[in-house]
């Protein structure tokens, strides 16, 4: 919660070294409140990642078809670097924000190693949520990272393999920030419209780019306070696919999750199973 204050005019007469009776034909100053400024909008980073499977030779790294991360921001398939952003889960942010004054962004990354720090404007934004495909054997949950691991391992959609801690000299498990840790723990078991949330720990077989990507997220926010800056938060949310092609559902789970995420634990409108 931002605090504002009124700033006061102090009268010219306050800093003299005594009081100075003006002329009859002049008021005296009077102390004026001045009005404090509308607070800024909170600004909102939610990426997408594009397709990694049978892209061509050479492989289209800008598909998106078959990832329904991409697919939320997007809409229907595409094969081109995105433009515009018209895919159910613009407007589904929207109607779960309500009120709330809030800036949104969107952006899709092809799923290449180091696609992260090289394509995310982390420093202008105040938080950034990665969505990625990681709910594989039912429909009707989404995890929230708590944390990352500190390994990549895998080949990616350009054909480059990888092996190796993604930050040399750091523990096994990349701990998020207390106040990133808070906001995963209070969606922890929520029901945004027919899915759960799930919390899910750091975990040696999540090494592929999204666990890269929350590494680097989580490393970025870190940077950024210990530098004065304004990246305040990063989440990383897995998604199912969507039942048959109802996009609309999956899109209005996921804006409640994202924007929980953003809110105080107090107030919050989702229910507890």
């Amino acid at each position: 919660m931002r605090t504002w204050f009124s700033l006061l005019a102090l009268p010219l007469s306050a800093c003299a070294p005594k009081a100075v009776t003006p002329p009859p034909d002049v008021a005296p100053t009077t102390a004026v409140a001045v009005a404090p400024s509308d607070p800024a909008p909170l600004r909102v980073l939610v990426t997408g990642f594009n397709d990694w499977k049978d892209l061509g030779e050479p492989p289209n790294l800008w598909r998106c078809r078959d990832n329904p991360s991409c697919r939320l921001l997007l809409g229907d398939p595409s094969d081109d670097t995105p433009t515009t952003f018209q895919g159910p889960l613009i407007p589904a942010l929207s109607r779960a924000a309500g009120d709330r004054d809030i800036t949104w962004s969107f952006a899709t990354l092809p799923v290449t190693w180091g696609v992260t720090a090289e394509q995310t404007p982390y420093a202008e934004h105040d938080v950034v949520v990665h969505l990625g495909l990681g709910v594989y054997d039912r429909d009707d949950e989404v995890f929230v990272e708590a944390g990352a691991y500190n390994l990549r391992k895998g080949t990616d959609a350009a054909g480059n393999s990888a092996d190796e801690p993604i930050f040399e000299s750091q523990p096994d498990v990349l701990a998020a920030t207390p106040k990133i840790v808070a906001a995963v723990e209070a969606v922890d078991g929520r029901s945004f419209g027919r899915m759960r949330a799930r919390a899910m720990q750091a975990r040696p077989q999540n090494s592929y780019l999204c666990n890269e990507t929350h590494s680097l997220a989580l490393d970025a926010v870190r940077q950024s306070q210990a530098a004065g800056g304004s990246l305040e938060a990063a989440f990383f949310v897995h998604i199912p696919q969507p039942v048959g092609e109802d996009w609309d559902v999956l899109a209005e789970s996921v804006a409640g999750v994202v924007v929980a995420l953003l809110s105080d634990p107090v107030g919050q409108t989702a229910s507890r199973g």
